[in-house]
């Protein structure tokens, strides 16, 4: 479902959702998603399940962020990046990032990167939200306060190269020897 926030306790993040189809869900912290907890403001979009076994109890609360958020006094102002999924065609994966700051539209940012590079340099699939998170955050970085920062960019093949180069290099872990588990048979091997 979806509604407005009409009253909200800033302290316990709790409050009354007023539905589109008239009727007021009443919610608590516990109902709103963790990342979503500090946006919550009154008149705020937002999507909501009822919770099973009640009628007018409101859970799963999402904030909507494709609408501007009423400033709320006395809150301070957050910037962040999300990672909120991704798109793919063929080896080619998109990597969508938010940043959503208060009283302020969300900004969408995308990191295109090939797939095979992965497999190439032996990297884990599973690094690359976080590699291009790094990225994303070093272009955000560079970009000056007058320029609008860049909603698209790629992680290339020299990114890729610049990571395997700072990751260590196998056998250079230290390794200390383990004492044994079990001191009574250690005593009899000897």
């Amino acid at each position: 479902m979806t509604g407005k926030i009409k009253q909200l306790n800033s302290e316990s993040a709790s409050g009354c959702i007023d539905a589109e189809n008239g009727s007021r869900f009443h919610f608590d912290s516990c109902a709103v998603l963790a990342y979503d907890a500090t946006f919550l403001a009154v008149g705020q979009l937002v999507t909501f399940d009822l919770e099973k076994g009640s009628s007018s109890r409101a859970v799963n609360i999402c904030v909507q962020r494709t609408r501007t958020v009423p400033h709320v006094e006395g809150k301070k102002d957050i910037n962040s990046l999300r990672y909120v999924g991704f798109d793919q065609v063929a080896s080619i994966r998109s990597y969508k990032f938010e940043r959503t700051a208060m009283g302020e539209e969300t900004e969408m940012f995308v990191v295109t990167t090939d797939l095979t590079l992965f497999a190439k340099h032996h990297v884990g699939i599973q690094e690359g939200p976080t590699l291009c998170l790094h990225l994303l955050t070093a272009e955000l970085a560079t970009a000056g306060v007058a320029e609008r920062p860049h909603f698209h960019c790629t992680f290339t093949e020299q990114n890729m190269l610049t990571h395997v180069a700072s990751r260590p290099a196998p056998g250079t872990r230290a390794h200390s020897r383990r004492p044994p588990r079990n001191p009574a048979a250690t005593a009899h091997a000897v």
